[in-house]
């Protein structure tokens, strides 16, 4: 799929060229025929498959199947293959829609773990982003403001207003610097002088934010998880080889500091985490449960929305492996086996916790209660 994702955006580049277009225009257009089938019938089926989602079990199938269609890859999905219905449909000449077609390449996000990360990334910062955003709007207005005040007399055609200055001051600010519209004044060239270097400074904080954001991302996956790790965890140990590989393949890796808090009581579907190594406190009812290799936590923010989530603390450099609930749900679906190992586990730990006083009966069997309700729902 991505070869022809890529191999669609050189044709359409191609294209353009006109004796390649002339002389090779059925094979072009054959070549998209292709492709738009291959990429219907993958829309198709996503489509039909989407009703087996099973975090959505009270939903109807359809219904399913409608939210899926409103989804953002979904809506890609579909942008990939319109272009030829429209152009078939109104007789439009293809190539009037190359631009169109050129959305195809946003298709890679679903391939690409790359880029899945760096949406992750730029969703996560959105918030400094947008901050960031509106500095640099305020700074523009405010640069274009003062150019419009010291040069409007000496040159009125290129600031005779501050929506005309405003053209300057984007280009001086993003250092690109046309040539087509400059100060004469010797104010004007100071004020030049001095939004060039504040642009040096200020544009360069959305990527600052995103090489961040991109960096702490990588961390996350940073170290391999083989299948061996995957079966030395007691939840996981009797998990066929399919089912530790496809485990595997869907964990994410986290290193933390000590002190690094990790869950907090009201967390709601923060994933599955496993300690490979370090030491966890599990605080619950002000109490601080020990947690080693081995353990695993964060269910009870997925099983239950009653408040029991306990606090989450690294006591020491650990290394974790985090499976989100999205994917647990499905694995859960495919491999029932790992519910079984989370309620034996779970109930090995929880009596120990009595035995050492740390939990009461009732706290035990009020957790083991929700854990088997919650796989008896699955």
């Amino acid at each position: 799929m991505v070869v022809m994702i890529l191999a669609n955006v050189v044709a359409v580049a191609l294209e353009t060229v006109p004796g390649i277009w002339q002389q090779y225009q059925s094979e072009f257009l054959l070549f998209d025929a292709i492709s738009v089938s291959i990429f219907t019938i993958e829309y198709v089926l996503r489509v039909w498959a989407s009703a087996e989602n099973p975090s959505d079990d009270n939903d109807g199938a359809w219904r399913k199947r409608l939210r899926y269609m409103r989804s953002p890859l979904a809506i890609i999905d579909l942008m990939a293959i319109l272009p030829f219905y429209i152009g078939a449909v109104t007789g439009l000449d293809l190539r009037a829609l190359r631009i169109f077609r050129l959305l195809r390449l946003l298709k890679l996000v679903r391939y690409s773990p790359a880029l899945s990360s760096l949406s992750r990334v730029l969703y996560m910062e959105r918030r400094a982003l947008l901050a960031a955003f509106l500095i640099m709007i305020g700074i523009l207005f405010f640069s274009a403001t003062l150019a419009y005040m010291v040069e409007r007399e000496a040159q009125p055609g290129a600031f005779g207003s501050i929506p005309d200055a405003l053209w300057w001051a984007l280009a001086t600010l993003t250092t690109v610097g046309y040539g087509d519209v400059v100060p004469v004044t010797d104010a004007g060239k100071i004020l030049g002088s001095i939004v060039m270097v504040i642009g040096f400074a200020f544009y360069a904080v959305p990527i600052g934010i995103i090489a961040s954001g991109f960096s702490d991302e990588v961390h996350r996956r940073e170290f391999i998880v083989p299948v061996r790790v995957i079966e030395d965890i007691p939840i996981f140990s009797n998990l066929s080889v399919a089912a530790a590989k496809e485990m595997a393949s869907r964990v994410r890796t986290l290193t933390v500091a000590p002190g690094t808090v990790l869950t907090h009581k009201m967390d709601m579907h923060n994933g599955l985490y496993c300690l490979v190594s370090g030491e966890i406190s599990a605080f619950y009812r002000h109490r601080a449960l020990p947690l080693a290799s081995g353990d695993f936590f964060g269910e009870c923010g997925i099983i239950s929305d009653s408040g029991r989530q306990p606090s989450t603390v690294a006591r020491t450099r650990a290394k974790l492996i985090w499976l989100e609930s999205v994917d647990l749900h499905t694995l859960l679906s495919i491999f029932p086996d790992i519910a079984a190992g989370m309620y034996d586990h779970a109930a090995t730990r929880l009596s120990d916790y009595v035995e050492t006083g740390y939990l009461s009966v009732n706290d035990r069997e009020m957790q083991l209660d929700d854990l088997r309700h919650w796989i008896e729902a699955k």
